[in-house]
């Protein structure tokens, strides 16, 4: 593809990269010119145009539109071209907007030619409404840039898609120090903000617990909330929370397994936690919740209460441009709407998460061998991501811990959840447990796939993914060549608890026979796919053999 300035006797088939108006013509962006249009643009002075020259492989920006569109719509959206030549991505019912703002930047970083833009993230929208733009710059691109893309967009699920709303019931617990009418006063006028600010997310306000300001007191009633299983639970202070080693965040630690935001940066708000447990949201209001500026707090609520799954990464992401809400697709498009399609197209298969494990030190390698480059530019835990993105399975979640910083450079414009582990020390299975509390509920099972197994391609990955029987609530799913059985393994959503990977020399051992009634072996004859980098010689064996390739 050649995209240049033009002189206009040589343009010839050149594609405008804008529409161009001469007299009451307009020559819209893509148009190739012919030659009479040529003479045309002459008469009217233009001697020159700014423009792309299609080469084979190359495909118009319409048809690169529709392609990212289709893979960056998930449920409940649908997708036009306007008259602009931009495509806009709509919601289809009333419900939130859900995106991740870090996301959405790093797809903006995939192509200096294709921009996204959205409304703000987590925001109430109705059906109709334009949630985001995508538009291309050039009028084509070449195909293996937009191949590009939808690889790097083939790590995770889909970026734009809208929750539908639904009543979520809500525990209200007071953490009372004075019980007096001024406290009842200050809580009484927090609930009616909270009830105004979230009425169209149908909150249901189905239980109050009482606790006194100390913290065993608080302590207890979090576990007295939790015994009525509400979506979420509130949690009201009679003073303003200081820090985390303040009576209801000491309190909350006590009881809670993931606190995943524990200071808001915002003056007067700073108070805002949120934690989890057990799939119910809790979330500690800031005191001055009634009387400071709540739209970015709200925000965070909205994402807590729409998450499937929360994590800490989840709330240390910073603002982009956002769109006015409220717009509106034009008439003219709606009878070209194309809908979201999320199925497979093979609705036998199961819907299968990735945890690629690249923590560990590697201490027999005698260096990091994670970072050990077998081809140029690529290192070796690059290929075990890679196999993962282009396999079936989705999400995709790579687990960092040892020199996690230079690990997450080459993932930058990757689109895959990275999760560091600061406890990689402790062995694998703290990796383990991240990825799998992280996997989302849609996925019915987790492939571990160390990220030392370099010959494990994506073929492999989706005969794995095959073998697991939809439905079936406890199985186990691994390689097998000759009898020895070998990593990677996908474990049933009902077994993560007790998931592990496969241990060296396995065949020596009783591995894994308490789940033999329910494992499918996938038999591998080539021995050389186990390959599992340890030793220095092992590093140098794969680069000859890289090199040779």
């Amino acid at each position: 593809m050649q995209s240049k300035e033009f002189d206009i006797n040589l343009a010839e088939d050149v594609c405008l990269a804008t529409d161009i108006k001469l007299g009451n013509k307009i020559y819209a962006k893509g148009y190739a010119l012919t030659k009479e249009d040529i003479l045309i643009f002459k008469m009217h002075g233009l001697n020159s145009i700014f423009g792309v020259l299609m080469e084979e492989g190359d495909i118009s920006y319409q048809t690169a539109l529709g392609i990212v569109s289709a893979k960056l719509c998930g449920a409940n959206t649908a997708y036009a071209l306007d008259e602009k030549g931009i495509c806009q991505i709509i919601s289809t019912v009333d419900g939130i907007f859900v995106n991740s703002e870090d996301r959405v930047s790093k797809f903006n970083r995939l192509n200096p030619h294709v921009v996204l833009n959205t409304v703000e993230p987590y925001s109430s929208v109705s059906e109709g409404e334009v949630v985001a733009r995508l538009e291309i710059t050039l009028p084509a691109l070449p195909q293996t840039e937009v191949d590009d893309i939808i690889f790097k967009l083939s790590g995770n699920s889909e970026l734009l898609s809208i929750a539908p709303l639904r009543p979520h019931s809500v525990c209200l617990l007071y953490a009372k120090q004075q019980d007096n009418s001024a406290e009842t006063k200050h809580f009484t006028s927090v609930v009616k903000k909270v009830v105004k600010d979230f009425k169209s997310l149908q909150f249901d306000f189905a239980h109050e617990v009482n606790a006194e300001y100390n913290v065993e007191s608080v302590a207890d009633g979090i576990q007295t909330a939790l015994r009525y299983s509400n979506d979420v639970i509130l949690i009201l202070g009679s003073v303003r929370t200081s820090g985390m080693t303040d009576v209801i965040p000491t309190a909350l630690s006590k009881v809670v397994d993931n606190i995943v935001s524990i200071r808001m940066p915002q003056v007067g708000g700073t108070d805002l936690i949120i934690a989890e447990k057990n799939n119910q949201k809790i979330i500690i209001l800031p005191y001055d919740y009634d009387k400071i500026d709540t739209e970015i707090i709200n925000r965070l609520i909205k994402q807590t209460v729409f998450s499937d799954k929360i994590n800490q990464f989840d709330f240390e992401r910073h603002r982009i441009p956002e769109l006015a809400l409220g717009q509106a697709l034009p008439e003219y498009c709606r009878s070209g709407l194309i809908t979201s399609n999320n199925a497979t197209g093979d609705i036998s298969q199961a819907n299968i998460g990735a945890v690629v494990l690249a923590a560990g030190i590697g201490s027999r390698s005698g260096r990091d061998k994670l970072l050990a480059e077998i081809e140029e530019g690529v290192p070796l835990f690059l290929k075990a991501v890679k196999a993962a993105i282009s396999s079936n399975a989705s999400p995709v979640f790579v687990i960092t811990g040892y020199r996690h910083e230079e690990l997450e450079e080459y993932l930058e414009n990757v689109d895959v959840n990275i999760i560091y582990n600061p406890a990689y020390r402790s062995g694998i299975k703290t990796s383990i447990s991240l990825g799998l509390k992280s996997m989302p509920s849609f996925c019915e099972g987790a492939l571990i796939l160390p990220a030392d197994m370099p010959n494990i391609n994506a073929e492999d990955i989706n005969r794995l993914i095959k073998s697991f029987k939809r439905g079936a609530e406890k199985q186990l799913c691994m390689f097998t060549h000759n009898g020895i059985k070998s990593n990677p393994v996908i474990w049933s959503s009902s077994l993560y608890d007790k998931a592990d990977v496969v241990p060296e020399e396995s065949q020596y051992r009783p591995i894994f026979m308490e789940h033999s009634d329910y494992t499918n072996y996938v038999e591998i004859a080539d021995d050389d796919k186990f390959l599992d980098v340890t030793f220095p010689a092992d590093i140098e064996q794969l680069q000859k053999k890289m090199s040779k390739e």
